[in-house]
């Protein structure tokens, strides 16, 4: 009855398969095998249980503690691992033995026969800094576990590769001897941080693993730098006046961030600059002498020579002439390297100019009065003007002085002094010059007698007969004879006028009326 039973079912669920669209019997045939297998794992893994626990109860109390397992670290280094990288390091072994010849005059620079080489070798340094990245990052998921702040107080990857190999599972850090690759405040930040660290030490599987990859990378190092040392050695043939203008070293280091000349000659200036450019250490330390987006011009030779306060100005000024530089080298338009020395000399001479003082400030002089014609008209009357006002000749005597003679001086109020200059000849006297008659202020003697006139010569009762004398005291006066001399001086005045009304007196004779 049940076998019957079981032979209807079957037979009943084939006719419900086939009446199902064909996308629904597939997800369901993937259903059950995925249910087959996961029944096939737990059969497994109870299995594997039951021998454990028979192993467990035969051992006794010993127990095994699980095998971590890693992945391999050779899935994640392409470059390490493949022989591309292999035989450009052989390749460069070749041309370093063979001896350069001249640059070819004219033509692209891909004409030359190391430029091939040269460009796969600057690709190959990208690719060597991805991969040392990439492997960094497996080196701290790895090792996070026994120093988790390191990440973020080393952030440069070769610095981190070398410190996590040189540590590996101490937990002392003042056994370890880090000064020989980093800082000195750096230092003691990690060995302070590490004496707080919650980290715990590694399995013996898992350091071998992370020391290997700290291996690797050293040996992508040495690539990189065998490879920038080939390329700086073929800097002036391949670039000569990029190489004049920041040096070989640079250079080269240039064009193996840029990709090659080419790749170089079409950045602009203001990307050239922050080419190389890091990320600053987060230590907790003051990062003003880190700088901003310092890229490799920043460590050029010439631009270290700089005080720090014009180095941002004279980075900016080369990485312009750089752009031109390497669009000249692209060309091949001039393989001599004179054209990089001459912006070498005007970058220098920018930086000089730069830093210079200031200028002084000048003493800036008054413009010309713009004088227009007067608007007093000239004539006698202004003339006697001029002249009531100019200097006297005291004056400009006192003003004149002589050579090698000692001038008189004259005290005047508060101890000061004034100087006589040419005033008196001799000393103990001051002799005025002669009157001008142009200054003299003339007198009328007509209007003076009329004033005298009317005055009768009767004594005035407010005249007195004493007089008043230093010598004798006092002194009798006859009043007659004062009043006798005032008549005889009235008299000559009187006399003065009427000759001078007698020569006047007929006029002018005016013209008679038709």
């Amino acid at each position: 009855m049940s076998e019957d039973l079981l032979a209807d079912l079957d037979d009943l669920g084939e006719d419900d398969e086939e009446s199902l669209p064909q996308t629904l019997q597939l997800s369901t045939r993937k259903r059950a095998a995925n249910e087959m297998d996961q029944d096939d794992n737990e059969d497994n893994d109870d299995n594997d249980d039951s021998d454990d626990h028979d192993e467990d109860m035969e051992g006794g109390a010993d127990t095994e503690t699980p095998e971590v397992i890693l992945p391999d670290i050779k899935n994640i280094a392409d470059v390490a691992t493949n022989s591309r990288m292999r035989s450009i390091l052989q390749k460069i072994d070749v041309a370093k033995a063979v001896p350069r010849r001249e640059a070819i005059e004219g033509g692209a620079v891909e004409d030359d026969p190391e430029y091939p080489l040269i460009v796969a070798a600057n690709n190959l340094t990208a690719d060597i800094d991805t991969e040392m990245i990439r492997i960094t990052k497996f080196i701290r998921d790895k090792y996070a576990p026994k120093f988790p702040e390191l990440e973020t107080l080393i952030v440069n990857p070769l610095d981190y590769v070398r410190t996590v190999k040189a540590i590996g599972n101490e937990m002392d850090l003042t056994q370890v001897d880090l000064q020989s690759f980093l800082p000195t405040a750096t230092v003691m930040v990690v060995t302070v941080t590490a004496t707080t660290s919650n980290g715990k030490p590694l399995p013996a599987a898992q350091l071998d693993t992370v020391v290997q990859a700290c291996d690797m990378v050293a040996e992508l190092d040495v690539g990189k730098r065998k490879i920038l040392d080939y390329v700086e050695s073929r800097m002036g043939f391949v670039a000569p006046n990029l190489s004049a203008l920041v040096g070989s070293a640079t250079a080269a280091k240039l064009m193996g961030a840029a990709g090659g000349l080419t790749a170089l000659s079409k950045i602009p200036g203001c990307n050239i600059k922050v080419l190389g450019a890091t990320r600053k250490v987060n230590t907790g330390l003051s990062i003003l002498g880190q700088g901003r987006h310092a890229g490799f011009l920043s460590q050029a030779d010439f631009i270290l020579r700089i005080p720090s306060e014009y180095r941002n100005k004279a980075v900016q000024f080369a990485a312009d002439k750089c752009a031109l530089i390497a669009r000249i080298d692209c060309a091949r338009a001039c393989p001599d390297g004179s054209q990089g020395k001459t912006m070498r000399e005007e970058v220098d001479r920018k930086i000089e100019r730069l830093q210079e003082p200031p200028p002084g400030k000048h003493t800036k002089a008054l413009p010309v009065p713009a004088e227009g014609p007067k608007k007093r008209r000239g004539g006698r009357r202004a003339r006697k003007q001029k002249e009531g006002m100019q200097m006297t000749e005291l004056r400009k005597q006192q003003n004149r002085m002589s050579f090698g003679v000692a001038e008189e001086e004259i005290g005047q109020q508060f101890g000061s002094t004034k100087g006589m200059g040419l005033v008196g000849g001799a000393p103990g006297k001051i002799r005025a010059a002669v009157a001008d008659k142009k200054v003299k202020v003339s007198f009328n003697q007509k209007k003076y007698a009329k004033f005298n006139q009317g005055s009768s010569g009767a004594t005035s009762g407010l005249s007195s007969s004493l007089a008043f004398t230093p010598v004798q005291g006092l002194e009798l006066e006859n009043p007659e004879a004062r009043n006798a001399a005032s008549i005889s001086s009235n008299s000559n005045a009187i006399k003065s006028s009427e000759i001078t009304s007698d020569w006047f007196g007929s006029g002018f004779n005016r013209p008679k009326k038709l």
